[in-house]
């Protein structure tokens, strides 16, 4: 099997750093101007903006926290930290999850539910595929796939955010 060069792994930490630094600069501009137009879906969709960012600041650790593990620990630190991640990334899933028939209800946003089930897929996906491609011990390349659907999912969840900002808009006018 092709070994996966270090320069690729800390390549992937750099722009995970770089997009989580420019999503919480949206975020925080969201938060700043948004929220106060939303009228009666604020508390609703507020709670599920919190539990989005969430997802998507775990989502964006994966790659950035396996890309350093796999250049400098021991393989079994890469998988402790993949295990670890992997359990906090579906209990945001969950948490997620519930929150989206409340804010589909109030702000009737098709891209905020679509995303939860294809995200929900992707999330699914990217915990198991490791295990299943490496057994109890799988390798960086078998994590390296992780990382690439890590990164796939947090660029979905934005996109998603971001178009969702439009239907509460509508909805709110």
């Amino acid at each position: 099997m092709r070994q996966v060069p270090d320069e690729f792994l800390l390549n992937m930490a750099e722009v995970s750093a770089g997009l989580i630094g420019l999503f919480l600069v949206g975020v925080f501009f969201y938060l700043d101007t948004g929220f106060r137009r939303l009228g009666r879906a604020r508390s609703v969709f507020e709670s599920y903006f919190r539990s989005s960012t969430r997802i998507v600041m775990v989502l964006f650790s994966i790659p950035l926290g396996l890309s350093l593990t796999l250049v400098v620990l021991d393989p079994v630190w890469n998988r402790v930290l993949f295990a670890f991640l992997s359990l906090v990334l579906v209990a945001a899933n969950v948490d997620t999850a519930l929150r989206i028939p409340a804010v589909h209800k109030v702000t009737g946003s098709i891209a905020l539910l679509v995303n939860e089930v294809v995200g929900s897929l992707g999330v699914l996906t990217l915990v198991v595929l490791p295990w299943l491609l490496g057994g109890l011990h799988p390798t960086r390349e078998d994590l390296t796939w992780a990382i690439l659907l890590s990164f796939a999912s947090g660029f979905l969840s934005i996109l998603a955010l971001v178009l969702s900002v439009f239907d509460v808009a509508r909805q709110s006018d």
